[in-house]
């Protein structure tokens, strides 16, 4: 028997989610941060010089992330019976596309910086995804 998934606690679980990730998030970044991370990018071309990325932008991208999660996941509670499926897979896909993000940063961004933004996105997606689906799953 498939689970069952309630709107009624996604309500209550999507604030819940976007706290935690955004906890998560800023705790791997400024722990990384602590390490020597730099976070610089050249964000308008390689004859610019390389700044530090903000703290903002790790919020801001979760933010996008976790509402845009929650509402896919609201989509998908409305239309189809069997939401769990569907959600992961598009989850997946959204994750994969994610990465195009910091890997399309200017050449001046070491790999490092683009491998430690690819572990926030998955560290996001792990957090979202796991939490709507744990918290909004009916007892």
């Amino acid at each position: 028997m498939p689970d069952k998934f309630s709107l009624r606690r996604l309500l209550w679980a999507s604030p819940l989610t976007i706290a935690l990730a955004l906890l998560v998030n800023l705790l791997f970044f400024f722990a990384t941060r602590a390490l020597g991370e730099q976070y610089l990018m050249t964000l308008y071309g390689p004859s610019k010089p390389a700044i530090p990325m903000p703290a903002v932008s790790v919020v801001i991208a979760t933010l996008i992330a976790a509402v845009g999660a929650t509402l896919t996941f609201a989509l998908l509670l409305k239309i189809t019976h069997v939401p769990l499926p569907p959600f992961l897979s598009i989850s997946a896909a959204a994750l994969l596309v994610s990465f195009g993000g910091p890997f399309s940063l200017s050449g001046g961004t070491s790999l490092r910086t683009r491998l430690l933004l690819c572990s926030l996105h998955i560290l996001t997606g792990l957090v979202v995804v796991g939490s709507l689906i744990f918290f909004s799953r009916e007892k």
